[in-house]
Formats: structure tokens, C-alpha cells, sequence
């Protein structure tokens, strides 16, 4: 693991504790200089400072040196399925459009996507434009399927599902069949957490609803206040923060914030995402530990953020 993730740690549970650098120092027996080298990854702690560390923070050396936690393997989903829920929206919506005014009006429709998935507007352009050469729905598929295989590995399931969906639109199959094969492509747990009837199942949420539900939340304990320096940073810094952790980690650090920090984050998400992360919020079952392991991995991103180094997490 990189030096990044080895002093953003130790700023973090620094941090956690409330102490100074000098005050780290004495503990140590070593120089505030040494402290401020490891944070700043100027340098590294020999393996009698790395037990040292550990023992006194109460933590593994694996955490230490930013080795992935139990905590980030349990993320109940990820960003690319995430993704895949919005552009499956995004179908739902063509087929509607498609079923109203016709399959031309897809056209209009997609060319004002903003999303985040580069195949959609380009598969749904081929589509038509294969259609009107003649080209049967089926063999579109097939080829749209072709394109697919030569996307990035994360990306190439959205791509068939994409392939798969606009051949039922096509052949206009039922917006119920359309939500269930684009549910099999995202996952069981997707499924059930929109409520069985299909991944894309509409949700009848005002974003400024969600928002003012959690202005006045309180933070869980004085432990749990970690975040709190937060509410002064800009939104550019929120986005990168957002863009870099997992959703497991996020949700259990807002778990224990105050409504400040919360509302900070959540009003820096997209629509969708923020429903679903204001449910994960209202379902989360952790406890203070956990909170307090998540509020430390944000405050290290946010550190090597301020520091100027890469943002990505190992």
C-alpha cells in the first residue's frame, strides 16, 4: 500500500483522538518533526513505531498501512451498479417516450442524456439507425452484444443489459418485464431494496423533503463528532470525497454525523443515489465502533485531499 494511505491514517486517528502533533510525539518518545513526516508522507514509521502506533490506537498494522478494512469489503453496492440502476431508469423512460410518440422519439430523448454511461446514447442511435437500414431487432442485439465485450470489464454487463432492453422496447414488451430482466442483470439485492417490483420502481421522494429530514439530526455521541470541520469545506472537496468512497463507508460516517455534515453530503448527490443512501441511513445496524472506523477513513481522504495527493483509494 502507498505512502498517501499510510499518513492520512495516522492524521485521521490523530484526529480521532483530538491531539496535536507534539502531544502524538510524546506519547512516542520521538520528535513532533517525525509526526509531521509521517502524516505529510515525507516518511515512514520503523516497525517498532508501527506497533507503537497500532497498540496505542487501538488498531491492526494492516488498517495502519491502509490495507482494506472488513468495513469497505461490505459495501451493500457499488458505484457501478449504481450506475447501472440509473441507466436502466434512463431505458424506462425511452420505452415509455417510445410507447406515446413513437420509436423516432428515443432520438430527441437521448440526445439530451447528461449520464454518466458513454454506450447508452451511442446503442440507442445504432438501434435506430439500424432499424431504418432495414436491420432485424435481433441481429441488433447481436451486434450492440459485440460492442459490449469490447467496453472496460466493470462496464461491459451494463452494455448487454442496455443490448437487451432496447430489443424488448423495440419489440415492446411490458414495462414490468423490461424492470425484471434489467433487476437480473443489477442483482437480487437491488431488487429488494426498490420493493420487488423491479429495479426501477419510481420513488415519489422530494430531494428537499429528504434534506430537511435530516437538517437537525444530532450526532450520535461526542465520539462520533469527527467530521464535524466538514460543514466549512467547499463542495468541490465533497464531490471528490463522494467520488472516492464506498457506499458502506459513507453511509456508517453520516450515520453518527450531525445534520450539518450530513445535509453537506447529501445535497452534493444525485437524485437517485440520494434516495438510496438516505435508506441505507435509516437501515444502518452498526454501531459507534464502526461509525468511528468510517468517520477515520473520510477524515484520511480529506487529508490527502488538503495534502494535494491522489484522492484514489487503494
Amino acid at each position: 500500500m502507498g505512502e498517501i494511505a499510510m499518513g492520512g491514517k495516522i492524521y485521521s486517528l490523530r484526529m480521532a483522538k483530538g491531539m496535536t502533533q507534539e502531544q502524538l510525539a510524546a506519547v512516542l518518545c520521538i520528535s513532533s518533526a517525525a509526526v509531521s513526516k509521517w502524516e505529510c508522507n515525507l516518511g515512514n514509521p520503523n516497525i517498532e513505531m508501527l506497533v507503537a502506533l497500532a497498540d496505542f490506537f487501538d488498531c491492526s498494522i494492516d488498517e495502519l498501512v491502509g490495507r482494506e478494512t472488513k468495513l469497505e469489503r461490505a459495501a451493500e453496492y457499488d458505484k457501478n451498479r449504481l450506475r447501472m440502476v440509473e441507466t436502466a431508469q434512463e431505458l424506462l423512460a425511452l420505452s415509455e417516450i417510445s410507447r406515446k410518440e413513437g420509436l423516432l422519439a428515443m432520438e430527441g430523448e437521448i440526445r439530451q442524456y447528461s449520464g454518466e454511461c458513454s454506450f447508452l446514447p451511442f446503442a440507442v442511435e445504432y438501434f435506430l439507425n439500424a432499424m431504418m437500414a432495414n436491420i432485424m431487432p435481433s441481429q441488433i442485439v447481436g451486434l450492440l452484444n459485440n460492442y459490449a465485450t469490447t467496453l472496460m470489464q466493470e462496464e461491459q454487463a451494463e452494455g448487454r443489459m442496455i443490448a437487451e432492453l432496447l430489443g424488448m422496447i423495440v419489440s415492446g414488451e411490458k414495462k414490468e418485464w423490461i424492470e425484471e430482466v434489467a433487476a437480473s442483470y443489477i442483482g437480487m439485492g437491488y431488487r429488494e431494496k426498490i420493493g420487488g417490483s423491479g429495479v426501477v420502481h419510481h420513488r415519489d421522494v422530494k430531494r428537499e423533503e429528504l434534506l430537511l429530514k435530516y437538517r437537525e439530526k444530532a450526532v450520535v455521541s461526542e465520539r462520533t463528532a469527527l467530521l464535524e470541520q466538514l460543514t466549512e469545506i467547499g463542495n468541490f472537496e465533497i464531490q471528490v470525497l463522494l467520488r472516492n468512497l464506498d457506499n458502506a463507508t459513507l453511509t456508517a460516517a453520516l450515520c453518527g454525523a450531525s445534520g450539518g455534515v450530513v445535509t453537506k453530503f447529501l445535497a452534493n448527490l444525485a437524485d437517485r443515489i440520494l434516495v438510496f443512501l438516505c435508506e441505507d441511513i435509516e437501515n444502518f445496524k452498526g454501531g459507534e465502533k464502526e461509525i468511528i472506523a468510517a468517520q477515520e477513513r473520510v477524515l484520511e481522504l480529506f487529508h490527502r485531499i488538503e495534502c494535494g495527493g491522489s484522492a484514489e483509494i487503494e
